[in-house]
């Protein structure tokens, strides 16, 4: 009887997982705590920017979101957030470590110890604030010097950072920027170019931030790049283009996307870097609607 019970078990669990379609996973259900599939950072930055600070974390909790994520560190009270954090269970996702303009960056070797410092400096807030990962651009291109040659001090000073991070047990995510909408001469553009930088640093804890909204403007091919660059890429953000509003304002089939960044074994929070058309609340609906969408698509990826 035993034994005819466990066929019976095995029989119905693998035609359920033959129901959902090749490639289909186990975890069909929402898996993270704001009752989403995936797990979503608000960026307080672009949502809810002309409120106090700690009024926009308040906005947050009301939305629904347990995680959210911000841009410079300096200028904002570190104590307050951890309390507040800690009385709304909330979780900062990712910051910005070098909060000294898209500009600076660290392209230019001359500015390698400033880049350094900032990423010290970032490290003691990530462990204040119990953040595991923290951002940083690599800056515009300078005058005087080759692409090769500031592509090379980005390698050096992210080899000279990846100790410091790792012994932190924190990731440094480098950012690709568009040069087309946003970020004129920005050096590092494309998933490619950072994808380069990052194989030549060599460390676990240097990774890509794989931003959606930046890549569809660069290069396009989003399933393929997050599908070719996985295990490079170590978190993601997301807007639609044009416009760089909430997911059904624009080109981008987030429902789709959603569905990749899943199926290519990411877990961690996907940041909201979006500016709502309206109201951000109706905004966060419609990433609602894709992520349930993403859970109920079958796209039959088999890893490649």
């Amino acid at each position: 009887m035993t034994d005819r019970r466990h066929f019976l078990a095995t029989t119905a669990t693998s035609m359920a997982a033959l129901s959902l379609g090749t490639g289909a996973r186990a975890d069909e259900s929402p898996t993270a705590s704001d009752g989403t599939w995936l797990t979503y950072a608000v960026n307080v930055e672009m949502t809810w920017g002309n409120l106090p600070f700690l009024d926009r974390l308040r906005k947050v909790k009301e939305a629904g979101f347990s995680h959210y994520e911000f841009w410079p560190w300096r200028g904002k009270d570190l104590d307050a957030i951890k309390t507040l954090n800690d009385e709304l269970g909330l979780h900062v996702a990712q910051f910005s470590a070098a909060p000294r303009g898209f500009a600076r960056g660290f392209a230019d070797p001359a500015r390698r110890d400033e880049f350094l410092e900032d990423i010290r400096l970032a490290v003691d807030v990530a462990k204040k604030l119990n953040v595991q990962k923290t951002c940083v651009v690599a800056g515009e291109e300078h005058e005087g010097l080759t692409k090769e040659q500031m592509t090379q001090s980005v390698i050096d000073c992210l080899k000279t950072a990846a100790p410091i991070v790792e012994s932190a047990g924190i990731t440094l995510i480098l950012e690709p920027l568009n040069v087309l909408v946003d970020h004129p001469r920005q050096h590092v553009v494309t998933s490619e170019h950072a994808a380069r930088i990052l194989k030549a640093v060599g460390s676990p804890n240097v990774k890509m931030l794989f931003d959606c909204y930046h890549q569809q403007i660069s290069e396009g091919n989003l399933s393929g790049n997050i599908r070719k660059y996985k295990d490079l890429i170590g978190y993601y953000q997301i807007a639609d283009h044009p416009g760089r509003n909430q997911p059904g304002t624009g080109e981008v089939n987030y429902s789709h996307v959603f569905r990749v960044i899943h199926d290519v074994g990411y877990r961690g929070a996907i940041g909201l870097e979006m500016s709502a058309s309206g109201d951000p609340m109706d905004a966060f609906k419609a990433v609602r609607k894709c992520d349930a969408e993403a859970r109920d698509r079958r796209i039959g990826f088999k890893g490649r």
